[in-house]
């Protein structure tokens, strides 16, 4: 090889291992602050429960309000999963986040015999 095309072909490697490091550096930092986000959630699960279990009760007792959805149930038949998932920047662990949730909740349905559909 002649020693012009050798200095290309190293200068070549070596941005492509720079790139590396940096998406690299990038991903991590995006799966940090998904973690953060997820604490976030966490934390303000009560909260979210808590307003489901009022706007139930405030449903029960709507008293013109008949309707076979507000009404609790014994047991669920059924369940439909909506899951969306990224496909701009650095979203790869976004992605395994929302399908590993996504993959519990289908086992629990598994476990109770209940029928689902993946959205």
């Amino acid at each position: 090889m002649a020693g012009g095309q050798e200095r290309i072909l190293k200068r070549r490697i070596s941005s492509v291992r720079s790139t590396k490091k940096i998406t690299r550096a990038m991903e991590l930092i995006a799966g940090s602050r998904i973690v953060k986000a997820q604490a976030a959630v966490k934390g303000a699960l009560p909260y979210s429960e808590l307003i489901t279990k009022v706007v139930a009760d405030l449903a029960a007792g709507g008293g013109s309000i008949n309707s076979p959805i507000l009404k609790p149930r014994e047991r669920v038949k059924r369940s439909a999963h909506i899951v969306i998932a990224a496909d701009r920047g650095l979203c790869g662990a976004y992605n395994s986040s929302v399908v590993r949730a996504a993959e519990g909740s289908i086992l629990e349905d598994e476990e109770m015999g209940a029928e689902y559909a993946l959205i």
